[in-house]
């Protein structure tokens, strides 16, 4: 349906009517403060989005998985800060050398005594440091895949918000679509009482509001799949789509710089942090003891108090059967870890790579229909100067604008599929540390 604005002028006040009665000086001071308040709207308006989305990128930071991982990684730092301690020291209280049928009696018989034994383990120093390095790799991992999952849910949030935000425009400009078809059939009815042979149009018109009204279930079913989504990474609906412009991050090509490429050479410093405990296998551990044995006087003996020292050292006799097999299958660990990174960064640059040509391919389409949607906005413009001077027909003026919203149906999937690419990019690489 087609409307025109005017303003009204008043004797006192003649730019109301004409802006041109401005002054060249007034004219440029109008155009200035327009500019400027325009400018600030939308700096506002980036503001209130970016804010918006950074609230619920937070959300996710609280999501289960990312809790789990980052739990793991405080589980592993724990427990490498315990690794050089040494064990418990073992103490033992005991009788020795009791008879049966006289249990009571230690001043009859000489081997009868109490004994304290205290015992402590040292096991050797490199096992300790090993075993350490073990966990603070194993910690390392769990930060790089907490890193990792955020990431991803961060893509699958974007994403989510891409859709909906498609399915909000496209919706919108369904909606318009009814509007000319109304108006359309407006316009026929008064061709048909005025004679014109224009009856069978009104059955074309019917086949196109229910294709649209098929597109727009289409979308109302695809939105529930989004809302779905959205639940179940930040457990709730925003009522409004907030989603900053999303751009991706550049790639040099160093694979050090790909999240999942990091989360794999976390594994291959764990495999190696491993086949550093197996080494130390082969090396001796300690332990020293002291023993304290009481005995009563009897008749034949007199009582007195006897003392124990013992010096243990565990030597590793049985290397070829135990420990070396160990080994070899810690340095075999090490070359799968190895080999799954090298075959992790080929799915990786295949993946950039697709959706670098996703992201440069709506990219290119966008100018294309934004040239098209030009294109038609002038068309739609003449035809509707030839219609107000008599010349045609209100048909040729809103077929190029049901032409146009078909291109900004086209505009707002190609938006969203600029955003999903720009997002799974980033989600591959790592976040730059400011």
């Amino acid at each position: 349906m087609f409307r025109y604005f005017t303003v009204s002028g008043s004797p006192d006040r003649p730019w109301a009517a004409d802006p041109c009665h401005l002054s060249k000086r007034k004219r440029s001071l109008f155009v200035l403060l327009l500019l400027v308040f325009a400018g600030s709207g939308e700096a506002v308006s980036a503001d209130i989005e970016s804010s918006a989305y950074a609230a619920l990128v937070d959300q996710l930071r609280r999501h289960p998985s990312v809790l789990m991982s980052e739990s793991s990684a405080r589980e592993w730092a724990h427990s490498a800060d315990g690794a050089l301690g040494l064990p418990n020291p073992d103490i033992t209280l005991g009788i020795n050398n009791l008879p049966v049928n006289e249990p009571t009696r230690f001043d009859r018989y000489l081997p009868s005594s109490r004994s304290l034994e205290v015992k402590q383990s040292f096991p050797n120093m490199s096992g300790r440091e090993a075993l350490r390095g073990s966990r603070l790799a194993r910690a390392r991992l769990a930060e790089l895949e907490r890193m990792q999952t955020l990431a991803g849910l961060e893509e699958r949030l974007v994403t989510a918000l891409a859709e909906r935000r498609r399915i909000i425009e496209s919706m919108v400009v369904l909606d318009r679509q009814l509007e000319l078809l109304l108006e359309l059939e407006r316009w026929l009815q008064g061709e048909m009482e005025g004679g014109g042979a224009v009856y069978g149009r009104f059955d074309e018109l019917d086949v196109q509001r229910g294709q649209i009204k098929e597109k727009r279930l289409a979308l109302d079913g695809e939105d529930l799949r989004w809302q779905a989504e959205l639940r179940q990474l930040i457990d709730r609906v925003p009522k409004k789509v907030h989603l900053p412009p999303i751009e991706p991050r550049s790639w040099s090509g160093n694979p050090e710089q790909l999240l999942s490429v990091q989360v794999e050479l976390g594994k291959v410093d764990v495999a190696r942090a491993v086949v550093k405990e197996r080494q130390t296998d082969f090396g001796p551990d300690f332990a020293f003891s002291a023993a304290w044995q009481q005995r009563e006087s009897g008749d034949n003996f007199d009582g007195d108090d006897w003392y124990t020292l013992k010096f243990t050292i565990n030597v590793p006799l049985w290397t070829k059967s135990n420990q070396t097999p160990k080994l070899n299958a810690a340095e075999e660990a090490v070359t799968r870890a190895m080999a799954e990174r090298d075959q992790r960064l080929r799915e990786i640059r295949g993946t950039y790579d697709r959706a670098q040509a996703e992201y440069l391919t709506a990219e290119a389409l966008l100018q294309a229909l934004q040239q098209r949607s030009a294109r038609l906005g002038e068309l739609e413009a003449s035809n509707r100067r030839r219609y107000e001077a008599g010349e045609g027909t209100l048909e040729t003026v809103i077929r190029p604008a049901l032409q146009h919203i078909e291109v900004e149906l086209d505009q707002a999937r190609q938006r969203a599929r600029r955003t999903v690419a720009a997002a799974r990019i980033n989600a591959l690489l790592m976040e730059e540390e400011s």
